[in-house]
C-alpha cells in the first residue's frame, strides 16, 4: 500500500475520532432552552396543542368564577348589597374573555386572552382588598364563602347542571350573554322600584340584546375575528349602560339625602 495513502487514512480516522469525542461536550454545553422544540413554525397552533391550552384555561376559569362569586356574595352580605358593584363588573368582564377562548384559533390569541384574564384577576383582588377594609370584612368568613360556592359549583358540574357556565364549550359565550341579559332585566326592575328613571338604561340594554344575532353568527361560523368585533361592540354599550346606572344611583342618593335634610324640623 502507498505510504501517503496510509498516512491520509490515519489522519482522517484521527479527525473523525476527535469530532466524535467533542460532540457530547458541545451538546452538554448548550442550554436546553435554546434548542427548538419543533422545526414547524405553526406547531403551537396545531389543533391538539390549542385544545390543551383551552382545556387548561377553562379549568382555571371555572375555578376562578366560583371564587369570585363566593367573594361577591360575602361582600354583598357585609355591605348590605351596596359594596360589590365593581366586583360584579370585573367578574362579568372576566367571564366574557374566558367564554370567548373556545372559539380562538391561534396560540397568540389565547395568550392575549390569558394575559387579559390575569389582569382582571388582579383587579378583582385589589378591589376585594379595598372593600374588605371599607366594610371591616373577615378573611376567614370570606374563605368560607368561597369554599361554599366552589363546592356548590363542583357539585353542579358533577350532575351536569345546565345552569352552570361551562367555559370549555363554544356555546359558553352565548350562555353568558343570555345570563347577562337576564341580570340587566332584574337590575332595571329593581331600579324602577326605587323610583329611578330607567328609560335610557333600558334603551342601552335593548341595544346590547340586539347584538345577539351578530354573536350567534360568529359562533355558528366559528369566527374568532367576528366574535372579537361583536365583543367590542357589546363592551362599549355595556360601559355606557354601567355609567348610566351608576349616575342614576348617585343621583338617587343625593335626592334621598336632600329629602332627609328637608325633613329635619
Amino acid at each position: 500500500m502507498d505510504l501517503r495513502n496510509t498516512t491520509g487514512i490515519i489522519r482522517a480516522a484521527a479527525c473523525l475520532l476527535i469530532l466524535m469525542l467533542l460532540v457530547p461536550i458541545v451538546s452538554a454545553a448548550v442550554d436546553s432552552d435554546t434548542i427548538p422544540r419543533s422545526t414547524d413554525p405553526n406547531a403551537e397552533d396545531r389543533p391538539e396543542a390549542l385544545a390543551m391550552l383551552k382545556t387548561h384555561i377553562a379549568y382555571l376559569g371555572e375555578s376562578q368564577d366560583a371564587r369570585m362569586d363566593g367573594t361577591i356574595q360575602y361582600i354583598d352580605r357585609i355591605s348590605n348589597e351596596t359594596g360589590a358593584v365593581t366586583l360584579k363588573e370585573i367578574h362579568d368582564d372576566y367571564l366574557v374573555t374566558a367564554s370567548s377562548v373556545p372559539l380562538m384559533q391561534t396560540a397568540a390569541e389565547i395568550a392575549e386572552a390569558r394575559e387579559s384574564l390575569n389582569t382582571k384577576a388582579r383587579q378583582f383582588s385589589d378591589e376585594t382588598k379595598t372593600r374588605m377594609m371599607q366594610f371591616n370584612g373577615s378573611s376567614t368568613a370570606q374563605r368560607a364563602s368561597i369554599r361554599e360556592t366552589s363546592n356548590a359549583s363542583a357539585y353542579a358540574r358533577s350532575i351536569n347542571d345546565t345552569s352552570v357556565l361551562s367555559l370549555s364549550n363554544e356555546s359558553a359565550r352565548l350562555a353568558l350573554f343570555i345570563r347577562e341579559s337576564n341580570d340587566r332585566t332584574l337590575l332595571l326592575r329593581s331600579l324602577g322600584k326605587q323610583g329611578i328613571n330607567t328609560t335610557l338604561a333600558q334603551n342601552l340594554s335593548q341595544q346590547i340584546d340586539a347584538q345577539r344575532s351578530n354573536l350567534t353568527a360568529a359562533l355558528t361560523s366559528h369566527s374568532s375575528a367576528s366574535l372579537k368585533i361583536t365583543n367590542a361592540a357589546i363592551r362599549d354599550l355595556t360601559l355606557e349602560f354601567r355609567k348610566n346606572v351608576a349616575d342614576s344611583r348617585a343621583a338617587l342618593q343625593i335626592e334621598m339625602k336632600r329629602d332627609a335634610m328637608m325633613a329635619i324640623p
